[in-house]
């Protein structure tokens, strides 16, 4: 009698616990549970720019970047002109006490655009003698004489490239009204370092406080710039000499002296984040890491998920704010440094927490930052924060500075570092190589409750089977008792 009385409990708590599990197992296939991430990656790649292909005939030379026309008699290049790429401007200034760093009107043309530009009106050599006409392989055309060689690559932007043999060159480039040029310094500093007596070398400086004695050397390099609004042009030669007047620029290269000619777009400097952010925070103390860090790649971008209570600029800011979206009362914006091929998008937003999808061109390694209003992620403490990266659990560093190791030691996991102030979760996810992947970032204290509402039901449906299941065989028994 005892004996079947303890199998029926031992029954109904096997079918409890078998319950229970089955719960924790479909809350670790949706991601609930902290699993550890690995996998390799493929090696790092290096971003170049896009070439194109040359067709040259009867003095015109196009390509996909470049193109121009050229006097076979004389090497005269007229109307050198190259396509540029404009990528959307990524950020704006605002106010000190906004809840994003940089706010700004809103600004729907986030598209990339293209413009033909004409650099150069004419390029003239003097005293230029063909021997042979201009040769087109692949993305170069080549164009050789007696005492010059011209080289053009049909690639992003454009470049050209002059070298003289063992005679004088003198080249001559007309630039078209609107440009301003800009020669710059030949002359820098040398460290003069003190001569140990002993040995003949140059020795260490023994006392830190002493001036090290320098000296003006002049380099063998010069630099000019050629601007027009976001877009710069440099003409840096080697062992030659330099005259301009007005837009005509002058270059005398010696003997085996050469110059080459590039193109490209400038873009603003990053934005200071401004003192709520760190404040808020509580990091003031690590504002040049991490300003640092964006400057030099290891942080690439930052995305925002605010509440709207945000106060707009009182000056209009030079820089056009991008890829701001309002939905309702919330605010999606995000800003990258460096890698204008950069995007990011907030998706399937709750009070549980939001996905981010990121994606760039560029590979290699880097650190994005995401920030969520504390209204709209609800959680008070970053040990409540489960972050996944494309649906696989990662593990959190014990600081920033571990954090950005892995980028300089190209580590193959993904990581996270996260922070949490009055008004921001802020969450550091190192990508270990970029495409397109989701960065998602939940409250386990939410996840916990809506766990809880599922759980709770079905222990309690369990318990009732059981005691219903019991009570029927303890009253048959009975039954058979009474016979």
């Amino acid at each position: 009698m005892n004996g079947k009385k303890i199998a029926i409990i031992g029954m109904c708590l096997f079918m409890i616990t078998a319950s229970i599990s089955l719960v924790l197992v479909k809350a670790e296939d949706t991601g609930t549970a902290t699993v550890d991430v690995g996998g390799a990656l493929s090696s790092v790649g290096i971003w170049y720019p896009s070439m194109g292909r040359f067709t040259y005939n009867n003095g015109s030379a196009i390509g996909s970047f470049v193109h121009f026309t050229v006097n076979e008699n004389t090497g005269a290049l007229s109307d050198y002109t190259v396509k540029l790429t404009f990528y959307p401007q990524v950020w704006t200034y605002g106010p000190s006490d906004s809840k994003q760093p940089y706010p700004g009107k809103e600004n729907n043309s986030g598209n990339i655009t293209y413009e033909n530009k004409t650099i150069f009106k004419s390029i003239q050599i003097n005293d230029f003698e063909p021997i042979a006409p201009p040769n087109v392989y692949a993305d170069y055309l080549i164009f050789e004489g007696k005492n010059t060689l011209m080289k053009c690559v049909d690639q992003e932007s454009g470049s050209l490239h002059y070298a003289s043999s063992d005679h004088t060159t003198t080249i001559t480039f007309e630039v078209p009204d609107g440009f301003n040029i800009t020669q710059l310094s030949n002359i820098y500093n040398s460290l003069t370092l003190p001569i140990d007596e002993k040995t003949g070398e140059n020795d260490s400086v023994e006392i830190p406080y002493l001036p090290i004695p320098s000296e003006s050397v002049s380099s063998p390099w010069e630099t000019i710039w050629i601007k027009s609004d976001n877009t710069t042009t440099s003409i840096n030669f080697y062992n030659g000499t330099i005259t301009i007047d007005g837009q005509t620029i002058e270059i005398k290269l010696s003997a085996y002296g050469y110059l080459d000619v590039y193109t490209y777009v400038e873009y603003p400097a990053p934005p200071v984040v401004n003192d709520f952010w760190y404040n808020d925070l509580n990091i003031t103390q690590r504002e040049s890491v991490i300003e640092d860090a964006k400057n030099n790649g290891t942080i690439t971008a930052e995305g925002w998920y605010t509440k709207n209570d945000i106060q707009l600029p009182t000056t209009e800011a030079s820089n056009q704010a991008s890829n701001q979206i309002k939905q309702g009362d919330v605010t999606s914006n995000y800003y990258t440094y460096d890698d204008p091929t950069f995007e990011m998008t907030f998706n399937n937003v709750d009070k549980t927490g939001v996905d981010v999808v990121v994606n760039s061109q560029i590979p290699n390694g880097r650190i994005v930052i995401i920030n969520v209003d504390k209204e709209l992620l609800q959680t008070t403490s970053v040990e409540k924060l489960l972050v996944s990266f494309d649906s696989t659990a990662i593990n959190p560093t014990d600081t920033l500075e571990s954090l950005m190791e892995k980028v300089q030691n190209k580590d193959t996991n993904a990581s996270y570092y996260a922070l949490t102030g009055e008004q921001l979760t802020t969450v550091f996810v190192y990508v270990p190589h970029f495409s397109t992947h989701t960065i998602s970032i939940k409250s386990l204290t939410s996840e916990i409750t809506a766990g809880s509402n599922v759980i709770l039901p079905i222990i309690l449906s369990v318990l009732f089977i059981c005691f219903s299941i019991g009570g029927i065989i303890v009253k048959k028994r009975k039954q058979q008792d009474d016979f």
